[in-house]
């Protein structure tokens, strides 16, 4: 028989056939093969004495049970039947530390000695024939990273998680990635309870010149203060709604907002300075996993069917391989972006040297190139056949690719300052000069407040007409979007490309956060969760200490540390201590945006407790919501959920309606839609 080659999915599968040909047979594993056992009745017999074996894991030698799940025996049969007859064995899995773990499992399975890898970025037959001429013995090191990952989130879940059952209640779980990303959350959902508003003023005029342009009040002068204040900003004042220290500017009540205002109407200003600068926009990096999944946004996708598309766009051979922190790009692809650059806009269109892109994360592996367009020639969005998310992923990932390979956009920027008696006047203006990399990605501009301001003089007077002042008040923190929790988990060090989609699901699926609009809400068990772990198990919760842990596995992959050492350090010399003297008193949280008010977990899930009463809190309610009259009406009995806006329809397949598109010179705007979802081999920490 001839080579067989083991992938990970069919839909890989069928498109890798296609191009080796009839030397080869191509079958796919379905993901992990292999695993810790997930229930009592999967362990096997010999080991069921164990007092560890509930584990899957001897926490003394960190020696793992493996076993072939049921759902993948007939798959094992199968692929044991054809590995037989081979004449040789290729496997073929993704070639990070999870892709690495699953041709070794297998190959253990196959019982062949000396397993070949077979390692590609991107499905097309001129990386798959490249591929066959270079493959490489098997990466015990990232082997040995899987390993020690999985066995610590069996540990650290198994270990904790009953911890939770006995403090804040229900089928909970905690997890090494989750537990961290949840008190990012939660962090920003108490900071918005502790939030007091204050109150600054706007004052602007409408300069009547021609064009006309908006200046706003920046400094009053007076007796006290000849060179003059500035008016206070948001910027000036604590989450506690006081002035910061030091801040030395002008508060100003209403009555003198408007005092000014009327003064400033009808009266003329001096132009008293004006300076103009070019400025410049560098186009982005190309994407990585983290950045696509916050560009999915704009497409109304979460960070998980931003993956599950992308995963399928790799598996069809549009783009390269979509699990990466780095933001380089091979020699090859600089080249075509730059020739498709130049065929859309012509030959000046790029620099005369390729741009190429290092990341600013410390905790980026850097293991592979960027996300791009598969190929040595890449096909344009409308010439691909793709339609509904997919086109919209692939065009994203086009686009900022060969973007990312243009001019720099180029500004005139203007500032003018003007004088009208005790007000000094500031105005902002932005002109496009050079449209550069703007050419392709016109949606990058797009919200910007840019005014053009005429040619002024220094000492020209001109007449001004006064808006009404504005009484605006600051902003409470904004909460995370899946975009922005996957970046600041990226810039912490918490996870990896290949954990944040899971991580996100997990939280929702779980009910530690919800969807509110586009914004993760941290729910009650979520926030009483948080607080238990930060206090009895600080580690857990703590950035740094998630980013050491990274950083350990990374040292395994590299060969620099032993799986044994590893686990020795983080689990036996550290958290495994620090579960032993946890205690499972329920935690008891002050809401500080309701006095007297607390959260408090009970068997029947959380109260809330005020003055001697404690209610059960509605599931719909989310805590950092909660005003005094909706407390009342829950602890008086009175309280009535809102009713919910029903959902848009949908076809049958979740996807919104296709539309028409433009042209990829334009502003190719991504539609709004859904995707099914597909399995990933990417595990949930246990």
């Amino acid at each position: 028989m001839a080579t067989l080659v083991i992938v990970e999915s069919p839909a890989k599968a069928r498109k890798i056939a296609g191009y080796l040909g009839r030397d080869y047979v191509v079958r796919a594993s379905l993901g992990h093969v292999r695993d810790l056992p997930g229930s009592k009745g999967e362990i096997p017999e010999r080991y069921r004495a164990e007092p560890w074996a509930a584990l899957g894991v001897n926490p003394q030698t960190f020696t793992p049970i493996y076993v072939v799940p049921a759902s993948k025996q007939a798959t094992v049969k199968e692929l044991r039947q054809l590995a037989a007859r081979a004449d040789r064995v290729l496997f073929a899995s993704d070639l990070d530390r999870e892709g690495e773990a699953i041709s070794y499992h297998l190959s253990r399975l196959l019982k062949v000695e000396r397993p070949t890898r077979m390692v590609f970025t991107e499905i097309t037959r001129e990386a798959l024939q490249a591929a066959l001429h270079t493959t490489r013995p098997l990466d015990l090191h990232l082997v040995a990273a899987q390993e020690a990952r999985r066995v610590i989130d069996r540990l650290v879940g198994y270990g904790v998680s009953p911890l939770l059952w006995g403090s804040v209640g229900g089928p909970l779980s905690a997890g090494r990635v989750q537990s961290a990303a949840l008190m990012l959350a939660a962090q920003r959902e108490m900071a918005r309870m502790r939030f007091r508003p204050a109150t600054f003023w706007s004052i602007r005029a409408d300069v009547l010149t021609r064009p006309k342009f908006t200046a706003t009040v920046t400094h009053v002068r007076s007796s006290e203060q000849p060179a003059g204040l500035p008016i206070a900003r948001a910027a000036d004042y604590t989450q506690d709604g006081v002035l910061k220290p030091g801040a030395r500017v002008l508060e100003m009540t209403d009555g003198q907002a408007r005092a000014l205002s009327a003064y400033l109407d009808g009266k003329e200003a001096t132009v008293t300075a004006v300076e103009v600068t070019e400025t410049r926009s560098r186009p982005a990096p190309p994407f990585i996993t983290s950045t696509l999944q916050q560009a999915g946004g704009r497409l109304k996708l979460s960070a998980k069917q931003v993956m599950d598309t992308a995963q399928r766009l790799y598996e069809g051979g549009f783009i390269t391989y979509m699990r990466t922190d780095s933001p380089a790009l091979s020699d090859e692809a600089l080249t075509e972006a730059r020739r498709e650059a130049a065929r859309l806009f012509g030959p000046g269109a790029v620099p005369a040297q390729p741009r190429q892109y290092a990341t600013r994360n410390r905790n980026a592996q850097e293991a592979h190139e960027a996300i791009r367009p598969a190929g040595t020639t890449w096909r344009a969005p409308e010439t691909v056949g793709l339609r509904g998310a997919e086109l919209d992923v692939y065009t994203l990932i086009y686009q900022r690719t060969v973007a990312s390979q243009m001019h720099d956009a180029v500004f005139d920027r203007t500032g003018v300052t003007l004088s009208c008696g005790a007000a000094t006047l500031g105005a902002q203006g932005r002109v496009l000069k050079e449209p550069g990399f703007l050419h392709l990605l016109q949606d990058e501009e797009e919200g910007r407040d840019d005014q053009r301001l005429p040619a002024l003089q220094q000492g020209q007077r001109v007449p001004l007409k006064a808006r009404p002042p504005e009484g605006k008040k600051t902003s409470a923190p904004t909460r995370f979007t899946e975009a922005t929790l996957v970046q600041a988990m990226e810039k912490a060090g918490i996870g990896r490309p290949s954990t944040y989609a899971q991580t996100l699901a997990t939280l929702q699926t779980r009910e530690y956060v919800r969807l509110t609009g586009r914004h993760l809400a941290v729910t009650a068990v979520g926030l009483l969760v948080a607080t238990y772990l930060a206090r009895q198990v600080p580690e857990m919760m703590q950035k740094d200490f998630t980013a050491t842990m990274e950083a350990g596995l990374d040292d395994v992959a590299a060969g620099n540390t032993t799986r044994v050492a590893y686990l020795t350090r983080f689990w036996t010399e550290g958290l495994a201590q620090t579960i032993r003297r946890a205690s499972r008193d329920a935690p008891n949280l002050p809401l500080p945006h309701l006095e007297g008010t607390r959260l408090r977990a009970t068997g029947s899930g959380p109260h809330l407790v005020r003055g001697g009463q404690s209610v059960p809190l509605p599931p719909a309610v989310i805590p950092a919501d909660l005003d005094g009259a909706q407390a009342d009406a829950i602890l008086q009995g009175t309280w009535t959920a809102k009713k919910a806006r029903p959902a848009p329809d949908r076809p049958a397949d979740g996807r919104a309606a296709p539309r028409q598109r433009r042209s990829t010179k334009g502003t190719a705007r991504p539609r709004q839609g859904a995707v099914s979802r597909t399995d990933r081999k990417d595990e949930p920490d246990t």
